[in-house]
């Protein structure tokens, strides 16, 4: 093993690696602000977002769907006594981030359809859980299953959840206009109310779904 990858390798394993990442973007961070946060937010904005909800309902578990690269997961599980569940639908994908989370013991990895391999999970989850929602196709090296978002079969089966107080964030908010499986932000937000049991707010390009009664 080369030692540039040992050395990356050390500084993932040590929680290290994300902090010069987030340095290494803090220029796209200030112009993000300075837009007055209207564009996409940049990733480390949104991983900390997940992390901000997960110390302020102190929830110590968490689901992603839509592993990818293993970017925020690996951030998440860095969290001291946090567990953590990543479904991911590559194949080649699954493979590298097992290798990149052997160490992790705090990281389970599962492979499939998120809309398909989620109500497993909830089967046997029993306490409240940050799901951050982000299995779809966007081209490249992510797989397509036959819809291009799991989203509707993914939200409904934790909206059906007997713990109504799960936290629910959804991923790029900014691509539910009904189109390519995507339903209408306004449609899902109606699905939502009609539940009950969570309020909605967007920001950050991310639909946020928390309990009535926090």
């Amino acid at each position: 093993m080369s030692l540039k990858l040992r050395t990356k390798r050390f500084l993932f394993n040590s929680g290290i690696w994300y902090k010069l990442s987030l340095m290494r973007m803090v220029p796209s961070i200030f112009n993000w602000l300075k837009s007055g946060c209207t564009a996409n937010a940049p990733h480390p904005v949104k991983m900390m977002v997940i992390e901000s909800y997960l110390d302020r309902f102190s929830v110590t578990n968490f689901v992603e769907t839509g592993t990818y690269l293993g970017e925020t997961l690996g951030y998440i599980a860095g969290k001291s006594g946090v567990e953590c569940i990543s479904i991911e639908l590559s194949s080649e994908l699954h493979h590298r981030a097992r290798q990149k989370f052997s160490k992790h013991r705090n990281v389970t990895l599962l492979e499939g359809d998120s809309g398909k391999r989620l109500p497993e999970v909830l089967e046997r989850i029993t306490t409240p859980t940050v799901f951050w929602l982000d299995g779809h196709y966007s081209s490249g090296i992510t797989a397509q299953a036959d819809d291009d978002t799991p989203i509707s079969a993914e939200l409904d089966a934790i909206l059906r959840h007997p713990i109504g107080n799960h936290i629910i964030l959804i991923d790029d908010a900014r691509c539910f206009d009904g189109t390519n499986n995507y339903p209408y932000l306004d449609d899902l937000i109606e699905v939502i109310r009609a539940n009950g049991r969570y309020t909605t707010e967007v920001s950050t390009d991310i639909i946020r779904l928390v309990p009535c009664l926090t």
